[in-house]
């Protein structure tokens, strides 16, 4: 038990001469302080050098350890008395430890030359990366660069499959020189990566390319095993100086690698003092060990695909997520930072459900302290790598069978990333091909292919000379092709690799910031909650956080109210984004206009965000929009699993939700709806069974309480079509929606003026009329049953080229001439009268309506 707190306790050994630094009679403690003057204590006696603190960063509550010297050890326990703070003795002598450490394992593993029942030097680790390559064809030696002192920075790489586009991870061990434990864990990866035969690891070293580096500070690891085993720095002797009473001169030798790093360098975390074990450097990227790493990473990045970045340390079982300097404020800054969290949460409740090891996950400044100039930090916020990663290694306990438990539960991490990457649908040369039926039986011949699940049709018409998408995967390409020219009907190629048109819709600028977010790239869901966090933050006064419910999987419904003017009674809208989750535009638009109404300085839209109270909700399917980045990119539904059946050996997921777009009560399930799981419009097992449904429809419901309830608006993509209530009625039954004639102009005359903005042309009419009969839908629902007078479906850009697909850079046009649109379309409203808020006679009886309504849809 008294190894458990050791810095780097591992039940292996090091074949190597007497280290010269004698820890004889050092001392370990323990000390926990209880409150702020407890920890003003042990600064004191930090700033003393009384002992060295393994971490010189801390507050109350946390678990600090002092290591002691003989020499020092008398005026360490008055100082701690003086100051009424308790300490425990955890280890009485430094130097057996050390010794114990590098006793030989009775347990062993070993592969080629190197055994891990023992550590190995540099010359060994080196030798054996050689090894590694003369005995594997997928493995080639890399040296990343030099060391101050002339050292190879040497690391392999392991590609299995180089004529994929594999996505590429990166592996750093032992930037601090002490932390043996790390490159310890990085050999045993690639050892598994080469010789394991079971699935998670087979599937891990074969789907990625591995870019593995035992040791990045080789000086400093060198020097632990010739000089000084508590050596964390490199070698630098730039800034050698005298130190302080107490302090070894040596100490000023070096720089701390994990500080060095040109990101926030020097504000937090790091010292400029070179006496200290956290110098960040004269500069930042002063060392050469630092600019390689920087400048490799940077390549890979260039490559193409790079998804991964681990730096392992110890000793504290923790995961940290970038970045190091912030708090939970900050986190939007990173881009992405609840997919990392979420990642990193599922590989620690892995180890945790195997092993019973718990590791923590958060920001540095929550789990440990803040620091700057980390390595993890700058790789994330220069190349842009989805996932990064620092990882503290476990304690040890039993020394016999310790260390190879460490390395299984590690890969639990590692197979938890492996699969994520697995379980996304990938589209690779996946193509769509454009049909255009020209006679009345083609357009039968498609309708029956429509049943067909192996081939998704992306257009929701099909109609005689309508342009019809259909999306075929490659293993049925060739009878797609055959089969149409066998029937005699001409086929073109739109797009002609599905997954490189994703990947262009997801890249992301290298500079982004949540709190600058300009509309040039696509949020996801997490991204979209910070931003609404960050305008609530922003805007006060005017804007509230708004929760209507929970979705299938527990997430909340979020959105927020925009109120300037606080008034009785007043005129209300509401904004639907997100129901179909694969719409990405409909979010991107919805959160434009929540930006118009609040920084605009157009008279026009301060009109229409100031004179009415709007209710805006981007994102109503949380579940399918978090699927549509985390799994497949096509995905349309909620993610209820409740209905699950096989629809096909390919296609084993598509049951598992829910068009909430077809669960709405109003005309449900009597046209343009499907009660069969499999199928994309599949509307449920009953009208409203799904928590997002019911909590649109209950706030609108509680809304129309409040005021002059007068426009909902929902957005979709794609078609370039404003739909006018109801989606199942054409002719002279489309007089059916109270308002008609009126929504028709409105919606006529805002088209037209969104087409002088960039010549775009929206149809407008009924979806039975222009695009297909509907029933279930959420703003039928709205007009039908709530009664709001100016309800409209906008379906957004292209009519096709793109389709879901809509590249980031046209974002903007969208949303600009959607809000033209809007403009024009809130004029005519008002000049029509619906600005007039209803008597309360006529509010009342509402009331005791929509009272009755909201009973049916709880039962």
């Amino acid at each position: 038990m008294l190894l458990k707190s050791l810095l780097i306790i591992l039940v292996v050994v090091a074949t190597i001469e007497a280290v010269k630094k004698s820890y004889d009679g050092y001392k370990l403690y323990q000390i926990v302080p209880k409150d702020d003057r407890e920890v003003d204590v042990l600064k004191d006696v930090y700033a003393s050098h009384l002992g060295e603190f393994w971490a010189e960063y801390f507050k109350a509550k946390d678990d600090v350890k002092v290591m002691v010297s003989p020499k020092n050890l008398a005026k360490f326990q008055e100082a701690l008395r003086v100051g009424n703070v308790e300490a425990k003795e955890i280890i009485s002598d430094i130097q057996k430890v050390i010794n114990d450490q590098l006793k030989p394992a009775s347990r062993s593993s070993s592969y080629l030359s190197y055994s891990w029942s023992e550590y190995h030097d540099i010359d060994a680790i080196y030798k054996w990366l050689d090894e590694l390559e003369t005995n594997h064809a997928e493995v080639k030696t890399v040296v990343m660069g030099k060391s101050l002192q002339n050292r190879d920075i040497k690391g392999i790489v392991i590609n299995y499959h180089p004529e994929r586009n594999n996505p590429i991870a990166m592996i750093e061990g032992t930037l601090h020189a002490r932390e043996w434990i790390s490159a310890a864990t990085v050999t045993w990866f690639a050892k598994e990566f080469l010789t394991s035969t079971d699935p998670q690891i087979r599937a891990l070293a074969e789907n990625f390319e591995w870019h593995i580096f035992p040791v990045v500070n080789p000086d400093g690891y060198v020097y632990t095993f010739s000089d000084n085993r508590m050596w964390r720095k490199n070698r630098s002797p730039a800034s050698v100086k005298p130190c302080a009473e107490g302090v070894d001169d040596d100490m000023s030798h070096g720089v701390d690698l994990n500080r060095n790093f040109d990101f926030e360098w020097g504000t937090v975390g790091a010292s400029s003092d070179s006496c200290t074990n956290t110098y960040a450097g004269p500069s930042p990227a002063s060392e050469p060990e630092t600019q390689a790493i920087a400048q490799y990473t940077l390549a890979l990045k260039e490559k193409g695909n790079f998804m991964y970045y681990l730096s392992y340390h110890s000793y504290t079982q923790l995961i940290i997520v970038p970045y190091s300097h912030v708090g939970v404020e900050g986190t939007l800054l990173s881009g992405n930072y609840g997919d990392m969290y979420e990642v990193a949460i599922r590989g620690s409740d892995a180890m945790r459900t195997r092993n019973g090891t718990n590791y923590r996950v958060g920001l540095s400044v929550h789990v440990l302290y803040p620091m700057s100039g980390s390595s993890f930090d700058w790789v994330k916020n220069f190349t842009s790598v989805p996932f990064s990663y620092l990882i503290e290694l476990r304690d040890l306990e039993r020394r016999e069978k310790a260390h190879i438990m460490k390395f299984k539960e590690i890969f639990l991490i590692l197979a938890v990333v492996a699969a994520i990457n697995a379980e996304k649908v990938s589209y690779e040369n996946y193509k769509v091909y454009k049909v255009v039926p020209g006679a009345d039986n083609e357009v039968q011949i498609l309708l029956d292919l429509q049943k067909n699940v192996d081939y998704m049709f992306l257009s929701d018409i099909v109609a005689k000379d309508s342009d019809v998408k259909i999306m075929v995967a490659p293993k049925d390409q060739e009878e797609f092709e055959s089969y149409f020219k066998k029937v005699g009907i001409p086929t073109k190629v739109a797009i002609d690799n599905v997954q490189e048109t994703i990947d262009d819709q997801k890249r992301r600028p290298l500079d982004r910031n949540l709190n600058n977010y300009a509309w040039n790239y696509y949020l996801s869901l997490e991204e979209i909650n910070l931003w609404l966090d960050s305008i609530v933050q922003r805007f006060p006064d005017v804007v509230t956080p708004l929760v209507i419910g929970n979705s299938n999987e527990g997430r909340f419904l979020r959105g927020v109210k925009i109120d300037f003017k606080k008034q009785a009674n007043p005129v209300i809208g509401m904004i639907e984004g997100g129901i179909h989750a694969r719409e990405w535009i409909s979010p991107a638009t919805v959160t434009y206009i929540i930006n118009e109404f609040l920084t605009s300085t157009n008279p026009a839209v301060r009109n229409l965000a100031e004179n009415v109270v709007w209710h805006i909700f981007p994102i109503v399917n949380p579940d399918g929009y978090a699927y549509t980045f985390s799994d497949n990119r096509m995905w349309r539904k909620n993610r209820n699993r409740e209905n699950y059946k096989s629809c096909g050996s390919s296609n084993a997921d598509l049951s598992n939700g829910i068009d909430l777009n077809r669960n709405f009560g109003f005309v449900w399930m009597t046209v343009g709806a499907s009660q069969n799981s499999c199928d994309e419009t599949y509307a449920g097992p009953v009208e409203f069974s799904e928590p997002e449904s019911r909590a649109i429809a209950n706030y609108v419901l509680g809304l129309k309480a409040q005021g002059n309830f007068v426009y909902y608006l929902a957005f979709h993509s794609y078609s370039q079509m404003v739909l006018v209530p109801y989606s199942h009625v054409q002719g002279e039954a489309v007089l059916q929606a109270p308002h008609y004639a009126n929504m028709y102009e409105i919606a006529i005359r805002g088209m037209d003026k969104l087409k002088e903005k960039y010549g775009t042309v929206y149809r407008v009419g009924t979806s039975a009329e222009i695009l297909y009969a509907v029933s279930g839908s959420s703003f039928d629902w709205v007009k039908g049953v709530a009664e709001i007078p100016i309800v409209y479906l906008f379906e957004l850009r292209d009519v096709g080229e793109y389709g879901f697909f809509l590249p980031p850079e046209r974002i903007i046009m969208n949303n600009e001439e959607i809000m033209a649109g809007l403009l024009e379309m809130d004029r005519v409203t008002r000049d029509l009268g619906y600005y007039r808020a209803a008597s309360s006679a006529g509010r009342l009886v509402a009331s005791l309506a929509l009272f009755l309504v909201s009973l049916l849809i709880a039962m």
